[in-house]
């Protein structure tokens, strides 16, 4: 008895330990895959810069050399932005990706934008949204093809807008944002550097205006964002309820832009039949803008227009305005600093326009900022020479130098498409065209051997000399044809 109870004793604790040994076989967790590590030669460059893939780091390198880096999405980026004395302000979000939504914003903020500007507007229900247009038709559609204008459409309505993709104008199975989403977008993704332009196109109460401002310092908080108008009135009331938030004027482009515009425009409804569906609308427009805008136009640039302003709108303030006319009043940046206000640009007749004028400029004569439809690379670079090569490092890839090899107007934007002049030894200029590397001139060989003359002084004219030589005979056996 005492011997089976000593034999079920052992039996029970073998059973035991062999149980719990099971159980500690399932509860072992799976072995933790190392985490991928960032090569040292890469510690230096931004979080989202590419550190996989062929080549990375002398790719990499071979970038920093010019103040550049490849980041994970593809483009090419600065390292650094200091030298840059101008606030580069995307224009609608990054001119890259569809108006109105989450992707412009963040994309934008990605790119290293100091301020991104978008247009805020109230539906019919009051409910804010993030759209340019007074209309749907070009930037966004409504399902069924109607159009409609923004202050008489709901939400539900809105809702069933899809946004148009910029490079082919097909829609896409997007809609739009509403100003509080585009707004919890960029408290989301910004720097702290980072500031969001809200330009207002509504011209409403005070009570609307208030829940605008709340819903900023809710999602983006003081010192994030400030706001633009057309209408002054509009800016006057955000005065009072935002006593510290900068302000900025709208002044209306320049006459000659906006008939340049509608020129254009015109010109588009001839050859393009996306265009043709708006037609009716856009000679309206040009017609407008030609026989009465010119009597309308107001000018501000005067010292005088500016003290009204600073007097309205407080020291915070500034006027944004037309680069055409900024140029044929380039004393408006003194004046406006007099004042303790600064000076916005921005274009009606593009973003390569837009550049040109201000390459005419020397830096002490640049505005405080300008609004493009640009990446802040190509306006660093072009203005600054912010990716200047140092040719300090040596290249070892093929990519490398090639990179290296380039010289310093080379389009950094447009790398991927560069790539493939790389064995050629082309490269795609900031300008426009395509270049040679290196433009080595032709060695021309002189010919020493005098050009025999005839006795009346004109030369001998011989006859270039032929190959007569005959290779192996090729013989064709065709099949002859069997008769019926």
């Amino acid at each position: 008895m005492t011997s089976c109870s000593i034999h079920l004793k052992v039996y029970c604790t073998i059973l035991i330990v062999f149980i719990f040994s099971l159980s500690g076989c399932k509860s072992t967790p799976d072995p933790v895959k190392p985490s991928y590590v960032i090569p040292a030669a890469l510690s230096h460059l931004p979080a989202d810069a590419a550190n996989q893939g062929l080549d990375i780091i002398d790719v990499q390198l071979s970038l920093g050399d010019r103040n550049l880096y490849l980041a994970n999405n593809g483009n090419i980026k600065m390292v650094s932005t200091a030298q840059c004395q101008l606030d580069i302000s995307a224009h609608r979000g990054d001119f890259r990706q569809p108006e109105s939504s989450a992707n412009a914003i963040s994309s934008a903020l990605n790119d290293n934008f100091n301020s991104v500007e978008i247009d805020v507007m109230l539906l019919k229900d009051g409910t804010w949204v993030d759209h340019h247009d007074s209309q749907t038709g070009r930037a966004t559609v409504y399902y069924t093809g109607e159009r409609f204008k923004l202050n008489r459409m709901s939400f539900q309505q809105f809702s069933n807008l899809k946004l148009r993709d910029k490079h082919s104008n097909n829609l896409l199975n997007q809609r739009p944002i509403t100003a509080a989403e585009a707004f919890k977008v960029f408290g989301a993704y910004r720097d702290q550097s980072q500031r969001l332009n809200v330009e207002i196109k509504s011209d409403t109460n005070g009570q609307k205006l208030v829940e605008l401002d709340n819903m900023l310092r809710k999602y983006i908080g003081l010192g994030g964002f400030y706001y633009s108008a057309a209408e002054l009135d509009v800016l006057y009331k955000l005065r009072g309820i935002n006593p510290s938030v900068y302000l900025g004027f709208i002044q209306g482009g320049h006459p000659t832009s906006v008939e340049k515009l509608a020129a254009d425009l015109r010109k588009g409804v001839k050859n393009d039949a996306y265009y043709l569906d708006n037609q009716h609308n856009l000679e309206l427009a040009g017609r407008y803008g030609t026989k009465r805008y010119r009597s309308r136009y107001k000018d501000y640039t005067a010292k005088s227009s500016l003290t009204q302003l600073q007097k309205k709108l407080g020291s915070n303030s500034g006027l944004h305005l037309d680069i055409r006319s900024f140029m044929q009043h380039p004393s408006v940046r003194y004046s406006a600093h007099q004042l303790g206000m600064k000076v916005y640009t921005y274009s009606l007749n593009g973003s390569d326009y837009h550049q040109t004028q201000l390459l005419k400029l020397t830096i002490d004569q640049l505005p405080d900022g300008a609004i493009v439809d640009a990446t802040p690379y190509k306006i660093c670079q072009r203005l600054f020479n912010g990716a200047k090569p140092k040719k300090r490092y040596q290249a070892a890839s093929n990519v490398g130098r090639y990179i290296t090899s380039l010289p310093q107007d080379a389009d950094f934007d447009r790398f991927d498409e560069m790539l493939g002049y790389q064995t050629e030894g082309y490269y795609l200029p900031l300008a426009s065209g395509l270049k040679a590397i290196h433009s080595t001139p032709v060695n021309k060989v002189p010919n020493n051997i005098p050009t025999p003359l005839l006795e009346h002084g004109f030369p001998t004219i011989t006859d270039e000399i032929i190959d007569t030589d005959t290779g192996d005979t090729i013989i064709l056996r065709l099949p002859s044809r069997q008769a019926d």
